[in-house]
């Protein structure tokens, strides 16, 4: 098993040809789907791969069985239960009895085809099933009502006097002889936290008609939480308390009912000074909280009167920070998924979310498959589910210790720095020029690219009189992802000390494999800098900044030419059209 979870492709023909069919067959494969499947560096926001070229969104075990055709027995309960589920829904929702009987016959038809080759993931058949149904049933919002009737029966227990009494009264405080007033600072808002999770846990609060007997709910709502996790959790809010940071966390919404105390405990979050990023479903998702709902269940618009909803799929890096550094506490995005969570279809506003969070809290049962598989992230996770009522199963999934954050703050001051030093040499009378080049358009040709840039701006230094040459590839750090290169170089970019940006022109690839005493290989015949996203980019910023400072000469292929490389890669140092050109 160990082996297989390790999957390395060119050993076994067979076994390659079936690791693409399960990939295919799950529309989960880059290279057939790229519209729709995360780019590798896309998914390294979130999954710090380690090496490994394939990622799944289940768990080992399943995974392993499926590849070794063994899942039979796995695949076909999970099956089952969808297929249970589905047909109660169908015969929930739709009450003309010709319609539902089509229904359930044209699902039963494609459930069969779709299960036939026990190659399926459950998540991924869920979803195929529930977007047949949600299309041809024309119901955008399946379970409206009994999801909004269950939110207004949450928070109105939140409200009633019976629980506010509970919920602020003193127990469960410890108060001794030695204790200070910021002991007590800390231990407020951590009781408060506990007190609504394991409240939570009680669904009858917004399933039943009534909530349970106040004095039943007051027990439960101060027992303790014996969790090593939950002790992880506390210490690193007590950070937060301490002024040692003023952190991120994103959370992963749940289901209904459930959602109006996942905002409660947000709130204190917010007070404590941590910014949240809320992360719903796409739409229809069962009893999950869709983006849809928060836009038209009137409570839960009201509840988040004060947010931020950002309905972009594809926000930028810069576009992201500038929202976390606004007066805004709490954004609201869509993790552009309608099943369990899933890091190879997630929008780029989550997965830049997800990199750019200190913290990640997911509330959904049905993702703990995927959380706990070998695969670890590029941030510390927590999975908090219900046990039972009163009861929680909360596990950390620490990040990948190789996974390097470079911060706002951080990116920035490595850019100031520069600019400083910069700054020095113009007062010397040195002339500064930029130089802007493909680093890895070409894909397979990363080494490639920074051998040519390199050599080249060591000719132009051999060459140039007087003048500093600024070679992006040699400030390079490991661990940096294109999204935070471009980030730090913008702001070097705009900081007014460039007075010639060169562009790579054809002319100067050619000369560098000259200098490398190297015929010029077929792959780079032709290439400039306007075969670079990175680059076109810089361009755009090159041109506004000559709008400024008019003095500042523009070297490289003209701005017609870099017109066909308009959007910015996710994280990426290629650019999708040129990937699918090799």
């Amino acid at each position: 098993m160990a082996d297989i979870l390790r999957y390395v492709k060119g050993t076994d023909p067979d076994l390659d040809a079936w690791v693409t069919n399960f990939y295919t067959e799950n529309h989960l494969a880059y290279e057939a789907f790229p519209d729709m499947v995360a780019s590798p560096e896309q998914l390294n926001f979130i999954i710090h791969m380690d090496g490994e070229r394939y990622y799944y969104p289940c768990s080992d075990e399943l995974f392993a069985a499926i590849i070794e055709k063994r899942a039979d027995t796995l695949l076909t309960s999970a099956y089952m239960e969808i297929w249970a589920r589905l047909e109660k829904l169908v015969r929930k929702v739709i009450g003309d009895d010709y319609k539902q009987r089509y229904l359930l016959s044209l699902l039963s038809i494609k459930f069969q085809h779709e299960t036939t080759s026990k190659v399926q993931l459950p998540g991924r058949l869920d979803k195929r099933l529930r977007g047949i149904f949600t299309t041809i049933s024309e119901i955008s919002r399946p379970l409206a009502a009994e999801k909004e009737e269950e939110n207004r029966r949450a928070a109105a227990f939140l409200e009633s006097s019976r629980f506010q009494d509970a919920f602020h009264s003193l127990e469960g405080l410890e108060i001794g002889a030695d204790t200070t007033l910021t002991d007590i600072d800390l231990q407020i808002p951590l009781l408060r936290l506990r007190r609504l999770l394991l409240l939570s846990t009680v669904h009858e609060i917004w399933q039943g008609e009534q909530p349970p007997p106040m004095d039943e709910l007051r027990r439960l709502m101060n027992r303790p939480i014996e969790s090593e996790s939950w002790d992880w959790f506390c210490r690193w809010l007590r950070k937060v308390l301490d002024g040692e940071r003023r952190p991120c966390i994103l959370w992963l919404a749940g289901r209904s009912g459930e959602i109006i105390f996942d905002l409660a405990i947000i709130r204190i979050l917010m007070k404590m000074g941590i910014k949240v990023i809320l992360a719903v479903k796409q739409s229809f998702f069962y009893k999950r909280i869709s983006f849809v709902d928060l836009l038209e269940d009137p409570l839960l618009e009201e509840l988040l009167d004060e947010a931020l909803f950002i309905g972009e799929a594809k926000i930028s890096k810069n576009e992201l920070l500038a929202h976390l550094k606004s007066d805004y506490r709490l954004l609201v995005i869509s993790d552009g998924t309608t099943e369990q969570f899933n890091p190879l279809l997630t929008s780029v506003t989550f997965a830049r979310s997800f990199k750019e969070s200190d913290l990640v809290i997911s509330r959904c049962p049905g993702s703990r498959e995927c959380i706990s598989n070998h695969f670890q992230f590029t941030r510390d996770l927590i999975s908090v589910v219900r046990v039972a009522d009163g009861q929680l199963d909360i596990r950390l999934k620490p990040h990948h210790p190789g996974a390097i954050r470079f911060s706002e703050s951080a990116l920035r001051r490595k850019a100031e720095e520069l600019i400083s030093r910069v700054r020095k040499e113009k007062e010397r009378g040195k002339t500064i020029m930029f130089y802007s080049a493909i680093v890895g358009s070409i894909p397979g040709q990363m080494e490639t690219a920074k051998k040519i840039l390199n050599v080249f701006v060591d000719y132009l230094r051999s060459t140039l009189h007087n003048v500093v040459i600024i070679n992006p590839g040699e400030h390079f750090e490991e661990g940096m992802d294109a999204d935070d290169i471009m980030y730090m170089w913008e702001i070097f970019q705009r900081s007014g000390v460039i007075d010639i940006w060169r562009f790579q022109t054809v002319d100067d690839v050619e000369k560098s494999f000259a200098l490398l005493h190297e015929k010029v290989p077929p792959e780079w015949t032709g290439k400039d800098a306007t075969y670079s996203t990175g680059c076109t980019k810089e361009m755009e910023i090159a041109m506004d900044m000559q709008k400024k400072y008019p003095e500042m000469q523009i070297i490289g292929p003209s701005w017609e030419k870099f017109r066909r490389r308009r959007e910015y890669g996710v994280g990426k140092l290629y650019d999708r059209a040129l990937a699918d050109e090799g």
